[in-house]
């Protein structure tokens, strides 16, 4: 989905359509904690309005709902992933995401991210929880490439 926006010109008294397009981003964020999932979204709306940009979330609150999203819908330009989950692993999700599409960017969310060593092959990022509000939103800029 591709947003135009319309300007207006006061000059000549009319609208005309803008060059710059905003391209909406679709990031898929997995937490078994509601608290963790609201989080996100609240971080990732304060990035929409700061920086202008169009990121659509959804969430998941397990490896079998993130996984029935990633199998049923087109593929996700992010992913947030908590890596220890009630029924399964991030691991799991990131497989499928990228079996999927390469070209989905996936951070995980862990306490631990040196245990996971092994498997930064999946990972574009890696956040170290607890996060704050601004490292939430760096990390996100950094995977979503955002200026």
């Amino acid at each position: 989905m591709v947003c135009y926006i319309l300007r207006y010109n006061t000059l000549y008294n009319h609208h005309f359509e803008e060059v710059h397009t905003m391209r909406t981003k679709r990031v898929l964020v997995v937490d078994d904690v509601q608290f963790n999932l609201d989080y996100a979204c609240e971080i990732i709306e304060s990035l929409n309005k700061k920086y202008n940009t169009n990121i659509l979330v959804e969430t998941a609150q397990s490896v079998k709902e993130a996984l029935d999203k990633i199998i049923t819908y087109d593929p996700y330009d992010g992913m947030i992933v908590d890596m220890n989950l009630t029924d399964g692993t991030g691991t799991d999700i990131a497989k499928a995401a990228l079996k999927k599409s390469e070209s989905t960017r996936i951070a995980a969310l862990t306490i631990y991210p040196s245990k996971y060593e092994d498997e930064k092959c999946f990972f574009d990022l890696f956040l170290k929880k607890p996060l704050s509000p601004s490292e939430y939103r760096e990390g996100l800029k950094h995977l979503l490439y955002i200026d």
